[in-house]
């Protein structure tokens, strides 16, 4: 992310400088990574989010990129780096838009602060995946604590990357971005390790999303694995105003393989249509 309307700071809060990049101008749009990979992992969202007129931030959270800080397990860390980015940075309520475990840190955000959020837009949100595991799921966090026992951590991350992303997706990755979802392993391995208030949200309950006002965008990929589409399934029964798009020929990089579709898919669910309070 790097350009000349683009400006990278740190902003200090609680033990941590948390690096982020804010690139063109306008409506503020907070961008919230998930596991295994920093902002970086975005690719050229960020340039066709500023480029429709939107001011982008998007920040590598604690232990991650160069925000450096240990592995964090409690996630209730990263919904308050979130809430005080949006507080620092942001100016005026934003739409926020969270992938994976990020999407769990925007709902609980929202939850929690519903006046910093102008719309909310969730990119399959890993949300409750202890108690609905999936028989892949299962076996892929099997296979990669196995493989940490065995003292290969990185393997250990690309076995949950590849799960998550879908092996042709992963191998599909430059080089670059597949050694830098490895060198997160730390991070990817303290997120699986369970915890009270860990990164699948267990102690979000789904009513709290029925309480959110501001109209919400479920994104998913057409072919990203049976375990999203079932926390989909989950989420939208549970709260039926929930707006979902549906993105076709991409899984969970959505952004990343079908990048033209996904920020479509933003625009849409930032256009007057969706723009009412639910």
């Amino acid at each position: 992310m790097t350009g000349k309307d683009s400006a990278h700071m740190l902003l200090a809060h609680e033990g941590v400088d948390l690096s982020y990049e804010v690139r063109g101008s306008g409506e503020p749009l907070l961008l919230i990574h998930g596991s295994g990979a920093p902002a970086a992992i975005w690719g050229r969202t960020v340039d066709d989010l500023a480029a429709d007129g939107h001011r982008v931030i998007a920040y590598d959270r604690r232990g991650y990129g160069a925000s450096t800080h240990s592995p964090v397990r409690d996630y209730r860390r990263h919904v308050a780096d979130a809430i005080f980015m949006l507080e620092r940075v942001a100016s005026r309520p934003a739409t926020v838009v969270g992938w994976s475990s990020g999407a769990n840190v925007a709902l609980a955000l929202t939850a929690d602060r519903p006046d910093l959020v102008q719309r909310l837009i969730v990119v399959e949100p890993p949300l409750h995946g202890l108690r609905h595991p999936t028989a892949g799921s299962l076996r892929m966090i099997g296979r990669a604590k196995w493989a940490q026992l065995r003292g290969r951590p990185e393997k250990s991350a690309e076995i949950f990357f590849r799960f998550v992303a879908g092996d042709e997706s992963f191998q599909a990755l430059p080089e670059h971005e597949q050694n830098m979802i490895c060198a997160h392993a730390s991070n990817i391995l303290a997120e699986l390790d369970p915890h009270p208030f860990g990164a699948m949200f267990e102690h979000f309950p789904i009513r709290r999303i029925s309480d959110i006002e501001v109209p919400i965008t479920f994104l998913i990929g057409a072919n990203s694995d049976v375990f999203f589409h079932e926390v989909h399934q989950r989420i939208t029964l549970a709260v039926p105003s929930i707006h979902t798009e549906v993105i076709s020929d991409a899984g969970h990089l959505v952004h990343i393989e079908a990048p033209d579709a996904f920020a479509a898919a933003i625009r849409t669910a930032m256009s007057d249509h969706h723009n009412g309070r639910r």
